[in-house]
């Protein structure tokens, strides 16, 4: 069995981090690294970590300065001593099987990122939403013969990685902006030569509660952050002479990223913020057509193909009125 390295980011998180490392404690596979990686933490989650450290010997302890997420991951990828790596974060949870079955996986295809679906919990109404993609599974692929593989979503914990090909990429994640995951994803995803979407349940229980960055109030941060990810693919891809290649896929990747999902973010807090036509006009002005980008009607559920459609028009009080029928019925669901 080889070691797989688990790289678990912890900023503040003392409500999650027990269940979180407890979850990872308790996996099927034994052979782990679980670097425990402690962000300047406030809190107690610094004091947490340690108490796991002291009665684990499989958990090493990092402590740092303040630093950003996207510090915390390169550090644990320079840290890590697995074969394998495996990202999580300290307010979410996995399965039992969640590193067996992508290990397994990982060394039966020699694959260099394995894929799994994850289930997002949204805290305060207590629904669950199933991430998965319809591609073939269990089946070496690459973005070159499976270009819809690039517009997976660009979180990293969802997925399994081969120590030495991240490292051989020299890739690294931009420093002091949040959303960095859709800037390196994409591009870790092109390099790879073998990627296995893993056939299961999902293994990943991700948190949204109202202190994660998918739920910020802060804009511009949101704006600058977002349109520097998508400057930086579509460089990248340029400069590697596949970006005709993949013009649909970035486009997409434009359109989810830099419009959809901020566009929902922003009607959630202060549907008469500015930056609601700021994201619009920036995907308007990179890709004039995104709105008739052919992976919408494919990836897009029907909820969201009718906040699109509402969006779209500039609808905003309906949309509203609809996200908030859909919270109370949520929350009388889950009482």
């Amino acid at each position: 069995m080889p070691l797989v390295s688990v790289i678990v980011a912890a900023y503040n998180v003392e409500r999650y981090i027990e269940k979180c490392v407890e979850s990872l404690r308790n996996q099927t596979w034994k052979e782990l690294e679980l670097l425990l990686i402690d962000d300047g933490s406030t809190d107690k989650s610094g004091e947490i970590c340690d108490h796991f450290a002291n009665i684990d010997s499989r958990i090493r302890v990092i402590h740092k300065k303040n630093g950003g997420v996207a510090d915390v991951r390169n550090l644990g990828v320079a840290e890590a001593k697995g074969t394998y790596l495996m990202f999580v974060d300290g307010d979410d949870y996995v399965e039992p099987e969640f590193v067996e079955y992508a290990a397994n996986a990982a060394m039966k295809n020699q694959a260099d990122i394995v894929i799994l679906d994850f289930e997002e919990v949204e805290e305060s109404t207590g629904r669950v939403d199933r991430w998965s993609m319809n591609v073939e599974r269990d089946t070496p692929i690459n973005v070159g013969q499976v270009p819809k593989m690039l517009i997976t979503t660009p979180c990293p914990w969802n997925k399994l990685y081969r120590t030495k090909f991240w490292r051989e990429t020299e890739l690294q994640y931009p420093l002091g902006r949040n959303y960095e995951d859709l800037t390196l994803v994409p591009m870790l995803l092109a390099k790879a030569e073998r990627i296995i979407y893993l056939d299961s349940k999902p293994l990943y229980h991700y948190i949204l509660h109202e202190g994660s960055i998918m739920r910020s109030k802060n804009f511009q941060k949101s704006f600058e952050d977002r349109k520097a990810a998508i400057e930086d693919i579509v460089s990248y891809f340029k400069e590697q002479g596949i970006y005709n290649f993949f013009s649909s896929e970035l486009e997409y990747l434009a359109f989810e990223h830099a419009f959809f999902v901020p566009t929902k973010e922003v009607l959630m807090y202060d549907p008469k913020s500015p930056y609601l036509e700021q994201f619009r006009e920036y995907v308007k002005g990179i890709y004039p057509n995104a709105s008739k980008n052919p992976y919408i009607g494919e990836c897009l559920s029907i909820k969201d193909k009718i906040m699109l459609w509402l969006i779209q028009r500039r609808w905003y009080g309906v949309t509203i009125l609809l996200s908030k029928i859909r919270k109370q019925t949520d929350i009388i669901r889950h009482r």
